[in-house]
C-alpha cells in the first residue's frame, strides 16, 4: 500500500466517523424507526412519587422552585417534595422551612459533597417507589410529573428522561438552542427504536430499586440508564415532560459546563465500559459508541482530517477545495469569537459554536486525564 493511497484512507475515516457522529447516527435512526419501533404502554398511572430536589446556595431560586413544584398538576398526597442542600452557606435552608408547613421535607447536609452525594441521600429518605430528580434551574409543566410517570405504567421501563426546552433564546446562544433541539430529537429517536443511552440531568425519574447501588460520585443522568439496561429495563424519553430552563448568557461560563459534563461522562463510561460491548448488549452497545464515545472522539478526527488533506493538497482540485472550504470554516469562528457582533450571522454563528463545542471536548480529556474533581458542583446560573 501506497503512503498516498493511506493518506487517502485516513482521510476518507476521518470524514466519515465525523459525518457519522453528526449526521450519519440520526439518519439511520430516523430510518429504522419509519419500519421499527418499541412501544411503550402507557397510561395513566398514579404512583406514589419523590420529587427530590438537589440545591447548593440557591436562595435567589429555591422559593420560586418550590412554588413550581407545589403547582404541579399530581394528585397532592402522593406526591412527596424533598430538598436537599448540600452544604448550603446562604439563606436557602431558611426559605426551604418556610415551605415545610405546606408539606415540602428538607434534608439539610452539613458539609459539601457534591450533586450526586445529595441526590443518594435524598433517594434514601425517599418514601416512593418512583424518583423523580431535578434542581432548582429547571422548572416543570404542571402536567409534567403526570405526563412522566405514566410510562411506568409499563413494566419494563426503568428510567425516563424528561424533555429539555430552552427559553428566553437570544441571537448569542442560539447555538446552543439548535444543539439542544438536536440532542432532543436524537434521543427521541433512540427512545423509539431501542432505548436511551443517557437522560436529562436536570430532570428525569427512575424506579427506586434501581438506585440500590447508588454512586455518590458518577452522574446518574448517565450511569441510571445504563444499569436500568443491564437489569433488562429500558430508558425513554417522554416528549410530553417538559422541564425548562435559560442558557448561560455568559461564554466562559457555559463553556465550563460543557467541559464538566464531558469529563463526568468520561467518568461514568471508563467505570462501565463492558456496555461499549457490542456481542454482549447488541444495538445498545452501538448506541453508546455512536452517541457518546465517538462525539468524544470529533477533535481527533478534525486533527486527522486537517492533517491528512494539507498532505493531499498537491494531488488533484479535490483536496485543494476540500482544504480551503476547512479553513473559511475555522476562520469563520476565529472571527465570531474575536467580533462579537458576527454571532448574529448564521454562517459565524454556527462555526463557533462547533468549534466551541469540540474546543470543550479537548480541555475535557486534559482534565479527566489529569484527574481534575469536578465533584463538588457549581450550579450554573441561569
Amino acid at each position: 500500500m501506497s503512503i498516498i493511497l493511506l493518506i487517502q484512507i485516513i482521510f476518507w475515516v476521518s470524514f466519515f466517523l465525523i459525518f457519522w457522529t453528526y449526521f450519519g447516527y440520526l439518519i439511520t435512526l430516523k430510518t429504522v424507526s419509519l419500519f421499527y419501533s418499541k412501544e411503550v404502554k402507557k397510561q395513566e398511572y398514579f404512583p406514589d412519587v419523590s420529587l427530590v430536589i438537589t440545591v447548593y446556595n440557591e436562595e435567589e431560586r429555591i422559593g420560586e422552585k418550590i412554588e413550581n413544584s407545589l403547582a404541579l398538576n399530581y394528585h397532592k398526597d402522593k406526591l412527596e417534595i424533598i430538598v436537599v442542600s448540600d452544604g448550603s452557606t446562604d439563606k436557602t435552608i431558611d426559605i426551604v422551612k418556610s415551605y415545610q408547613d405546606k408539606g415540602v421535607k428538607l434534608l439539610a447536609l452539613l458539609a459539601r459533597n457534591g450533586k450526586h452525594y445529595s441526590q443518594g441521600k435524598g433517594i434514601e429518605m425517599a418514601k416512593s417507589e418512583i424518583i423523580i430528580l431535578t434542581d432548582a434551574t429547571t422548572f416543570l409543566r404542571e402536567d409534567a410529573v403526570e405526563k412522566i410517570v405514566r410510562n411506568f405504567n409499563d413494566k419494563n421501563i426503568g428510567c425516563v428522561s424528561g424533555l429539555d426546552e430552552i427559553q428566553n433564546v437570544d441571537s448569542n446562544i442560539q447555538g446552543e438552542g439548535a444543539y439542544v433541539k438536536y440532542e432532543m430529537k436524537l434521543r427521541a429517536l433512540e427512545s423509539d427504536v431501542n432505548s436511551l443511552v443517557g437522560v436529562s440531568g436536570s430532570f428525569f425519574a427512575v424506579r427506586k430499586h434501581l438506585c440500590q447501588n447508588w454512586i455518590d460520585n458518577l452522574s446518574s443522568d448517565f450511569y441510571m440508564p445504563i444499569i436500568a439496561h443491564m437489569n433488562g429495563y429500558r430508558t425513554v424519553l417522554e416528549k410530553e415532560a417538559i422541564g425548562y430552563y435559560e442558557v448561560l448568557n455568559e461564554q466562559q461560563k457555559e463553556f465550563s459546563r460543557k467541559v464538566r459534563t464531558v469529563v463526568h461522562g468520561m467518568e461514568v463510561l471508563s467505570q462501565f465500559k463492558e456496555i461499549l460491548n457490542p456481542f454482549k448488549y447488541g444495538l445498545y452497545a452501538c448506541q453508546m459508541l455512536s452517541h457518546k464515545l465517538s462525539r468524544w472522539l470529533v477533535p481527533l478526527y478534525l486533527v486527522f482530517l486537517f492533517w491528512t488533506n494539507l498532505l493531499l493538497v498537491s494531488q488533484n482540485t479535490f483536496f485543494l477545495i476540500t482544504l480551503a472550504l476547512q479553513i473559511v470554516f475555522y476562520m469563520f469562528a476565529i472571527f465570531a469569537y474575536l467580533i462579537k457582533s458576527l454571532k448574529k450571522i448564521l454562517f459565524f454563528r454556527i462555526p463557533l459554536f462547533f468549534v466551541m463545542v469540540n474546543y470543550s471536548i479537548v480541555v475535557a480529556w486534559h482534565n479527566y486525564f489529569i484527574r481534575k474533581d469536578f465533584v463538588l458542583w457549581e450550579p450554573t446560573k441561569r
